[in-house]
């Protein structure tokens, strides 16, 4: 396989749900609707079931952290390398991170890896490493993935979203009725309270980014 996705290690619980949830966005660009993804782990003894294969992934049984394991995923000729963390609670999935990112440094491939990491601190030195980017591990969004492959620096104003230490998103109880929506953009950019994102109209529907006009 060349120009393939290749995903190492898997998702502790729900894995079968998160890869197919994983893949099912991928498959939404047009330019990856039919990209082999390929899965790196040791966890499918038995192969992968039915509801996978049909979207198009692939096995290969091993670790990523073995010579043998590294060719026969090609990942020198993969497009993307994703490096799960075997368990999204535990420090201790930083290290195997870490050394899989180091290996891929070896082997001149940091650029296209995209690894998650447990505890905020190892992120600087997994970034040292050269990698495409570090994201925490959020189980119920693999989305945020796939954003970090086909828009890259997208996925750290996501992931920002999720917390209250940065960015995070007001609902402001203003009613403003005949105003355009690009003048009440402006005025609060202006007046530097923040990036407006939504609104809420008389139905009580949410609209996002509705038309300037």
């Amino acid at each position: 396989m060349n120009n393939h996705i290749v995903v190492i290690n898997s998702p502790k619980y729900n894995r079968d749900i998160y890869f197919r949830r994983f893949v099912e966005q991928i498959r939404q660009n047009k330019m990856h609707r039919k990209t082999p993804v390929v899965l790196l782990n040791t966890d499918y003894p038995d192969g992968l079931p039915s509801s996978l294969t049909g979207l198009g992934i692939h096995l290969v049984q091993g670790h990523g952290n073995h010579e043998d394991d590294f060719r026969r995923a090609n990942l020198e000729g993969a497009e993307n390398i994703l490096i799960l963390a075997k368990d999204e609670y535990m420090e201790d999935s930083d290290s195997l991170c870490f050394d899989l990112c180091y290996r891929m440094k070896e082997h001149g491939l940091a650029y296209r890896v995209i690894v998650e990491c447990v505890e905020d601190e190892n992120r600087i030195r997994m970034k040292k490493l050269g990698v495409k980017s570090v994201i925490r591990p959020i189980r119920s969004y693999p989305e945020i993935l796939v954003r970090a492959m086909e828009s890259p620096g997208s996925e750290l104003i996501i992931e920002d979203m999720f917390t209250h230490d940065k960015d995070h998103f007001v609902r402001y109880p203003l009613w403003l009725e005949g105003d355009c929506w690009r003048d009440v953009v402006a005025a609060m950019m202006m007046s530097n309270i923040g990036t407006l994102l939504a609104c809420i109209g008389k139905g009580g529907r949410s609209e996002y980014s509705p038309s300037g006009r």
